[in-house]
């Protein structure tokens, strides 16, 4: 996920939207399908064995990357119940309005685009 894009959005529009950030199974375990690294940080994380496991490596994200206090950070149960029903795959944005689903950008890393959802949001909201 691009955090210093999504957190400059949280900051312009949290006071039209609520931000929600929804960590799910790791894409890219260490004991795994293994990335290259991001930048000069590399996030070393090995498959979640627990819902414990899948909370500090949430932890250990937001330590890194800091969030807005404007947006909460939840971990998907053990059995990805999120990951599933919004076929996330890696990253995806999603904006719910009146309990339903507004806007349902493209799964990431390849078609995750924060452009499209500052466009969705100031064409809604107008300009921050």
């Amino acid at each position: 996920i691009h955090l210093p894009v999504f957190r400059q959005l949280v900051e312009e529009f949290s006071d039209v939207a609520d931000f929600l950030l929804v960590y799910i199974d790791e894409a890219h375990p260490s004991d795994g399908w293994v990335a290259p690294p991001m930048g000069s940080y590399s996030f070393n994380v090995r498959k979640h064995q627990n819902l414990e496991e899948r909370l500090g490596a949430a932890r250990k994200l937001i330590e890194h990357f800091s969030l807005p206090p404007q947006c909460q950070l939840v971990a998907d149960c053990m059995d990805n119940n999120a990951n599933v029903a919004y076929g996330v795959s890696n990253e995806r944005v999603c904006i719910v309005q009146h309990k339903k689903i507004a806007y349902l950008g493209g799964k990431g890393p390849f078609f995750y685009n924060l452009k499209d959802v500052r466009q969705w949001l100031e064409e809604s909201y107008g300009k921050q």
